[in-house]
């Protein structure tokens, strides 16, 4: 723990309590500054349709430049013009945590953490496999943090997803939001057409989207876990492109899969999420929420779970039980795997009633759709 750091750390977010704060001044970030992504994303993007002050704050300066070449307000992080920013904002919009933005100058703001996908695995102060939440140092952080930014507003989804916010973020219920998320506007407002994806031609798109395994710290081998001969010969006889895209965490596996004809590898590629799934027929994951966003399109889903008990036992907890949420085939073999995938193109139906039950859980009806005009109406009343 580096005393000398963290001491200055917060002598400058208490400082910044005392700020002469804009209503109208928003700032946005996602993924620690490293990505232009996620439910802060699109949110983003929304508010400058609406012509708000609203500025992208990236340590990334690819993103800065790419968003500057847009015309649309950024500031790089850590340069005197994003500190002033984020200095001035009355509201932080973040998806991972307060670092991304400039954490040390928004104490006494109005942070809305509308988080980066509704959580299957126990996050923050629920999960006690992988968190330090519960040691010494970090009590004592996360109880000067949270004191200097006390106005934080959570985004739910559904009265389940408000119940676990309350709990793994040690908020009550009058700072959690149930609305919806903003990422998922692009399936229903025309954002995105259905498109095919890299250069060949297909007739169906499946997307493979695993979770990290500890945290990214352990490789994620998908030679172990997929016959990639066998899965092309098939794809080539059913006229169908495999999308490989393994979660930002595991991006540094450095092993991309790139000799096969009807497998495309987007790993390392800078692709958006959302416009990979409003684009895939089929989707198969294993424990990742991504598939919690794909129940919007009423498309089947498959998972692909082949280490769920060693997964449970050195990662993570669940909230739920995983077969009662998982609207889909459960395979725990490659050749079972390409088994479903064969019923799935063929039209099985077995789970349709299953897809729009749990698609009721963690949503509520009116969140089923566009939100973010009523993510907008609600920041007002705050």
């Amino acid at each position: 723990m580096n005393l000398k750091k963290n001491f200055i750390y917060f002598l400058h977010l208490y400082k910044s309590i005392l700020n002469s704060r804009d209503t109208n001044t928003f700032v946005f970030g996602s993924w620690f500054g490293d990505k232009f992504a996620d439910n802060s994303k699109f949110l983003y993007l929304y508010t400058l349709k609406l012509g708000m002050n609203s500025t992208w704050i990236t340590k990334n300066i690819e993103i800065y430049n790419q968003l500057k070449s847009e015309g649309k307000p950024v500031a790089l992080m850590g340069t005197e013009e994003s500190k002033r920013i984020c200095s001035q904002a009355k509201y932080a919009v973040i998806s991972t945590g307060k670092f991304d933005v400039e954490a040390d100058c928004i104490g006494g703001a109005t942070i809305l953490n509308v988080w980066h996908g509704i959580p299957l695995k126990k996050i923050g102060y629920d999960d006690h496999v992988t968190a330090d939440s519960f040691s010494i140092h970090k009590k004592i952080w996360n109880y000067l943090n949270d004191n200097a930014t006390k106005n934080t507003y959570y985004f739910s989804t559904s009265p389940v997803i408000s119940k676990i916010y309350q709990s793994c973020f040690k908020t009550d219920k009058e700072h959690i939001i149930q609305i919806g998320q903003a990422r998922n506007d692009v399936f229903f407002d025309g954002t995105f057409k259905r498109d095919k994806l890299g250069n060949k031609k297909y007739k169906y798109a499946i997307t493979y989207m695993p979770t990290h395994r500890n945290e990214g710290k352990t490789k994620l081998d998908l030679y172990a876990h997929f016959d990639f001969d066998k899965l092309n010969s098939y794809c080539v006889q059913n006229d169908i492109l495999f999308v490989i895209k393994k979660h930002y965490y595991n991006r540094i596996d450095d092993d991309p899969i790139t000799k096969y004809s009807n497998v495309l590898d987007l790993t390392n590629e800078d692709c958006d999420t959302q416009e990979l799934l409003f684009n895939s027929d089929i989707l198969i994951t294993d424990y990742s929420s991504c598939y919690i966003d794909y129940l919007l399109l009423d498309r089947p889903l498959l998972f692909y779970c082949f280490d769920y008990e060693e997964y449970l036992e050195k990662d993570r907890e669940m909230y739920f039980t995983y077969d009662d949420v998982t609207p889909g085939a459960k395979v725990r073999s490659f050749d079972e795997l390409l088994g479903a995938i064969d019923l799935a193109i063929n039209g099985n139906v077995e789970y349709k009633d299953k897809l729009k039950q749990v698609k009721d859980l963690f949503y509520s009806p009116e969140n089923q759709g566009r939100v973010c005009p009523s993510i907008v109406e609600e920041i007002k009343k705050l």
